[in-house]
């Protein structure tokens, strides 16, 4: 048992997610397997997860680990930036119609710009493996 007070765990844990950074410029080396399995795990017990989970042979969320350089994180680089084309597009044409979403949407539209000059997704293909989660129902799907 945790000398940790549930109180204590949930201040924690507001701090870790406070202090959360995404970063882009990856080591070359291939972390250890143990690693990637501790990844996974933790990703079992993300918010919803535990509700999500079916048998071990049938999780209801996936994991998919693409390995760079390999032909299926290629293909998913490409299928990833397909996608932030369309939402591109898709958010260009809400703009037109609605001037407040154009307001709050500017600097994200500028980012997507600025993704579609690059013609990549920054970060995606460039770690030693992507992580895909998925879920294949349940509310949201994802």
């Amino acid at each position: 048992m945790s000398a940790i007070t549930p109180d204590q765990q949930n201040v924690l844990l507001d701090k870790i997610l406070v202090e959360r950074r995404s970063h882009r410029q990856f080591k070359p080396e291939f972390p250890p397997e143990e690693d990637i399995k501790g990844i996974i795990h933790a990703g079992l017990h993300a918010p919803f997860a535990a509700a999500a989970m079916g048998e071990t042979e049938n999780y209801f969320r996936e994991f998919f680990l693409l390995k760079k350089g390999s032909k299926s994180l290629r293909a998913a680089a490409s299928l990833i930036f397909e996608e932030v084309m369309a939402t591109a597009s898709n958010l260009e044409r809400a703009m037109e119609r609605d001037p407040e979403l154009r307001t709050y949407a500017r600097g994200f539209a500028n980012r997507l710009a600025m993704i579609k000059k690059m013609g990549q997704v920054p970060g995606v293909g460039t770690a030693p493996y992507f992580i895909v989660v998925a879920e294949r129902k349940g509310f949201p799907p994802i």
